[in-house]
């Protein structure tokens, strides 16, 4: 476990992290997210030492936060010109005591053996991705973070790059990420951390999020002008792809109402919204 205790942050006048408390739970996976400025990068310059905080402490007892506990992938892949593939994995396999072997690189990064022979950085902007993300496991880290991971992949190469999260979590290792993908936060996050302005707006399961809401959203497939009419004297509506869509603490009441002007129930779906809708659409930039 990793306790971050009000910690804070400032550049001259301007507050970047503004005393942030934090638990990142060992062997779980956190999400944390929001908007360029938020504090994600200065939060993660502080637990890795790059930058110091002004106040606060990072207290790390089983020492994850050490060279050789903790692996890091860096928002931007920049790798080293006229130097092979395989040639990088023998690089990084000499700097640790207990290497992974060539054979569990290769696996993990899907690579042909024509590929580990191509010079690193004339791979696709995918395949630096995830050469950059394994190089980073070769020394068997029990502590990841990784920023914006699966920036310029392709529909292929991040699900093969979430299914081997997916491992790394059943091998109890601690993973601390950002993104910006909704997908993926909803399918591998254990907990959600949403910054804002430098504080700590949400921390909490996708899970108790989503079920947290007292609203739920009543989705019209099929509607008349008249009920149009009717409906938007009565409730703040709102029109998507040709759908009628009410917000509503009160189900039961709506389908009353859709009853009363003989809306076909067979057209309408109920549903809370989603995570997207509930924490991404507070950002200024546009949800990849």
């Amino acid at each position: 476990m990793i306790y971050i205790n009000q910690l804070k942050k400032s550049f001259g006048k301007k507050t970047v992290l503004n005393n942030i408390s934090l638990d990142i739970e060992e062997g779980k996976c956190t999400a944390l997210i929001g908007k360029n400025g938020a504090g994600k990068s200065t939060l993660i310059d502080i637990l890795i030492g790059h930058k110091h905080a002004n106040s606060g402490t990072v207290e790390d007892k089983l020492n994850l936060i050490s060279s050789h506990n903790m692996g890091i992938l860096f928002q931007t892949t920049n790798l080293p010109k006229l130097i092979k593939v395989k040639e990088l994995y023998h690089l990084y396999q000499q700097l640790y005591t207990n290497p992974m072997t060539f054979n569990e690189f290769q696996k993990l990064t899907q690579f042909s053996n024509l590929q580990l022979e191509q010079y690193a950085n004339k791979l696709s902007g995918g395949q630096k991705r995830l050469l950059d993300f394994v190089l980073t496991l070769i020394g068997k880290p029990q502590f990841l973070i990784l920023d914006e991971p699966t920036t310029s992949m392709d529909i292929e190469t991040r699900e093969h790059f979430w299914n081997l999260i997916e491992q790394l979590k059943e091998d109890g290792i601690t993973i601390l990420y950002t993104s910006h993908y909704i997908e993926e936060v909803e399918r591998m996050a254990d907990k959600v951390v949403y910054l804002e302005q430098g504080s700590i707006k949400i921390n909490d399961t996708p899970h108790n999020i989503l079920f947290s809401q007292n609203n739920s959203i009543i989705e019209i497939m099929t509607f008349t002008e008249e009920q149009y009419q009717i409906l938007s004297e009565t409730y703040d509506i709102e029109i998507t792809n040709g759908n009628l869509k009410i917000q509503t603490e009160n189900v039961e009441a709506v389908i009353t109402n859709l009853i009363k002007i003989n809306v076909d129930l067979n057209q309408i779906t109920i549903y809370k919204k989603s995570l997207l809708e509930l924490m991404f659409s507070k950002e200024e930039r546009v949800v990849q």
